[in-house]
């Protein structure tokens, strides 16, 4: 065999890479909030505790709990991000399955993607934020 066809055959095996263990990261999450009494460790945000605002990312636990357990209204009401992260880490996590188990190759994004994606992450974590404190609210 070439050298060029055993590179190929070795790309063509490789099963396991960022994109399985993202999509792990968020089954496991999943698992944790259903399965696991995180809310009840008694852990409390450091800015609240010190400063008496929320953080940006306060409630994100208790969003991904009640997701978990199908109360979709007090996961948006605890953090909209962190719903919208938990709902987003959790299909991604189906579509990666999905995606390994029929052999289709992973998608590439488009040039400049993850500049958008960057922004559109902090706009997002800002705007979060600011309904945090409008809300007063820390979990």
């Amino acid at each position: 065999m070439s050298r060029t066809g055993a590179v190929l055959s070795l790309q063509r095996t490789e099963r396991f890479g960022h994109a399985e263990v993202f999509a792990l990261i968020g089954a496991l999450s999943f698992l944790v909030a259903r399965f696991v009494p995180v809310l009840s460790i008694g852990y409390a945000c450091p800015l609240k505790a010190l400063a008496g605002i929320p953080c940006a990312t306060c409630g994100m636990t208790h969003a991904f709990v009640a997701l978990a357990h199908g109360h979709v209204g007090a996961a948006v009401a605890a953090s909209p991000l962190g719903a919208l992260l938990a709902a987003l880490a959790w299909a991604y996590a189906a579509l990666d399955l999905l995606r390994a188990a029929a052999g289709w190759p992973l998608p590439v994004p488009a040039r400049g993607a993850w500049r958008v994606a960057t922004a559109v992450g902090i706009a997002l974590l800002l705007a979060n934020w600011a309904w945090l404190l409008s809300r007063g609210r820390a979990a």
